[in-house]
């Protein structure tokens, strides 16, 4: 499973990006699946489902609080965290 810890653009989300590699934590960025996304075209960045919480708790701390988080099922599924 993975978490998609999304922003509301491309620059926040390597920013993002780079705050976790800082950290040891590995995450991808990518543009939002059509079906979670709510505005025009929004990035994520895609983190192991183990790494979520420390993730979200690194990323907060650095300014950089995530607008939602979506479980990706290991079948493709989306389900919006919040």
């Amino acid at each position: 499973m993975q978490f998609l810890l999304t922003f509301r653009s491309l620059t926040y989300a390597q920013r993002a990006a780079r705050v976790l590699e800082r950290a040891g934590i590995t995450g991808t960025v990518s543009r939002v699946p059509k079906a979670a996304a709510t505005k025009g075209c929004a990035y994520c960045v895609i983190v192991a489902a183990r790494h979520r919480d420390m993730a979200v708790g690194i990323l907060t701390s650095a300014g950089l609080s995530p607008e939602r988080t979506i479980l990706r099922n290991p079948d493709g599924t989306l389900e919006v965290e919040r």
